[in-house]
């Protein structure tokens, strides 16, 4: 069935995933989808922009080798600009490359789900419910067994700003650990919400 607003069904989205995705991140991709799924009514958020938006999340994280193409000239053809911090992280780009995929190979004009897919990683200050809600399932679907997505399924039953404060710091401390750069968007992202809970407090 078609939803109004999206070009192809879901079932059409799932075929055109399988193509470019390996196994395990179909699966992961999948596991997304039922987490924000469960998770849309606590956020707020309309459950097919949830569902299109989980299916979508990492749509392009196979692109480079599914095509045997270099991921910034694929940036290129896709008109995506990267910052200075996208093109020295390649775990970063994905998500960027992922919105304008949606878009342009996938029919979806909903700039909501867009702009959740290109942030899903690095999150942002003032995040949607929506980037909110990818940003949580992708890391609390089941196929994330580490001790820290445990945590934030705990935390996201009761608090999502709380969940997303220990979720994008847990991020960011593994970024330091590999020492790679830390997004400016996540560091944003964090102080938005503690300035937000002391607000609050």
């Amino acid at each position: 069935m078609r939803i109004e607003g999206f070009s192809l069904t879901e079932n059409e989205i799932i075929e055109k995933l399988k193509a470019t995705q390996k196994e395990r991140r179909f699966n992961h991709t999948l596991g997304v989808m039922g987490e924000a799924v469960r998770l849309a009514p606590l956020f707020g958020v309309d459950e097919e922009k949830a569902r299109r938006a989980a299916l979508l999340h990492d749509c392009a994280k196979n692109l480079d080798e599914a095509s045997g193409e270099d991921f910034y000239i694929i940036c290129k053809r896709y008109g995506v600009t990267l910052d200075d911090c996208a093109k020295s992280e390649k775990a970063l780009v994905h998500a960027y490359l992922g919105a304008a995929v949606a878009y342009k190979d996938f029919g979806i004009d909903d700039n909501e789900i867009l702009e959740a897919i290109y942030y899903h990683t690095t999150g942002r200050a003032n995040m949607t419910p929506l980037e909110k809600l990818i940003y949580i399932a992708d890391m609390t679907e089941p196929g994330r067994t580490i001790e820290q997505a445990a945590e934030i399924r705990r935390l996201v039953e009761f608090n999502i700003d709380e969940a997303l404060i220990y979720a994008i710091g847990c991020s960011i401390k593994h970024v330091i650990r590999k020492g790679t750069l830390i997004h400016p968007d996540s560091v944003h992202a964090l102080n938005y919400l503690i300035s937000h809970r002391r607000d609050k407090s």
